[in-house]
């Protein structure tokens, strides 16, 4: 089965000098169990291969069931702690999905619980990418996961 994955080019805000530069975003349609336990909290998310694990914004995080293991600081590009965002370390449940009803069994995610809203959703590889095979072919504006 493919889980087919957004290929976003809207930018908002973009500087005058980066005007013509076409960006690209690899997003996902994802659920993320309620505390309720019976519903889903749906949500894009941005499909990051180059975050070892998810992240997810407080607003979020606190209408989803989790498991919290810890604090961590999480670090960017810029690796230094006054650039870095704190974070809750936990895992939560959530399902991967597309426009044709193609869904995923819920997978149980290791995932940064950010303390603040100023994050985006974020699927990284732990427990996500690791699992499924990634094609994207942007010329061909074709993107999926494989299950």
């Amino acid at each position: 089965m493919k889980i087919k994955l957004i290929l976003d080019t809207s930018i908002e805000n973009l500087t005058e000098s980066l005007q013509d530069f076409e960006f690209i975003r690899l997003k996902c349609l994802v659920g993320f169990k309620s505390i309720d336990g019976y519903s889903y909290r749906f949500t894009e998310a941005l499909v990051d291969t180059r975050a070892y694990i998810s992240v997810i914004p407080s607003g979020l995080a606190k209408k989803i069931e989790k498991e919290i293991l810890g604090e961590d600081k999480l670090k960017g590009i810029n690796r230094r702690d006054e650039c870095s965002i704190p974070v809750l370390v936990g895992k939560t449940s959530c399902i991967l999905f597309d426009k044709d009803y193609n869904v995923t069994e819920d997978l149980l995610i290791r995932s940064y619980f950010a303390k603040t809203d100023e994050v985006p959703v974020i699927l990284g590889f732990a427990d996500v990418l690791s699992k499924f095979a990634v094609y994207v072919n942007y010329q061909r504006r074709i993107a999926y996961i494989e299950i």
